[in-house]
């Protein structure tokens, strides 16, 4: 263990660099978004009765596209090619399920303050990306049978669970983030010496 702490606090990104090259790295990430999307389905809408919005099952396939990415990733980690393909549809999956936890919170928002208010959400239908039908193959995970901005709201530590959603979505995009820029710096690195060895 202390080698392994030496190595985080005294080369950040080369550690970063070798961890991405092997496959424990993507297969983490993966599959803690796949079980991400799996505990919002056990717990929150089977065990406490909180049931998906228009805007949540869609935040649920973000968590899948960023599991996609990083099993994509895992096949072949030091490929350039996997490693890419991971990097764009993991980040983009994470800048979409972004947008999307943000769009839901200032619905959230509104409703709470605006009495009256006609929710833009459309129950029991979505449009999915590339006219995949998502709520037919999947219901129990993309049924949207809730409506956005409903009064039954979870809080953890003060926080509701849209504002945990965006919090969990800027966590996986830092990683990724950091991830990148180790990936780059690795990459010039490797140049560098090439160059310099013709």
């Amino acid at each position: 263990m202390p080698a392994f702490i030496n190595d985080i606090t005294e080369a950040f990104f080369p550690t970063l660099g070798r961890w991405q090259d092997q496959r424990p790295l993507w297969l983490a990430g993966g599959l803690g978004a796949l079980g991400l999307e799996i505990f919002s389905v056990l717990y929150f809408q089977s065990h406490l009765g909180l049931y998906p919005c228009e805007y949540c099952v869609q935040i649920r396939l973000a968590m899948v596209v960023i599991f996609a990415g990083a099993m994509f990733a895992a096949v072949w980690p030091k490929s350039l090619f996997f490693k890419l393909v991971g990097y764009v549809v993991s980040i983009g999956g994470a800048i979409w399920g972004l947008l999307l936890s943000a769009r839901l919170e200032s619905i959230n928002v509104h409703a709470l303050f605006t009495p009256n208010w006609f929710t833009p959400c459309r129950v029991a239908k979505v449009t999915w990306p590339l006219g995949l039908k998502l709520d037919q193959w999947w219901p129990k995970h993309f049924r949207p049978d809730g409506i956005c901005g409903e009064d039954s709201q979870w809080f953890f530590l003060g926080f509701s669970m849209t504002q945990w959603l965006i919090l969990t979505y800027l966590v996986i995009l830092a990683g990724l983030f950091l991830m990148f820029a180790s990936f780059l710096l690795q990459s010039g690195k490797k140049s560098a010496r090439l160059s310099a060895e013709n």
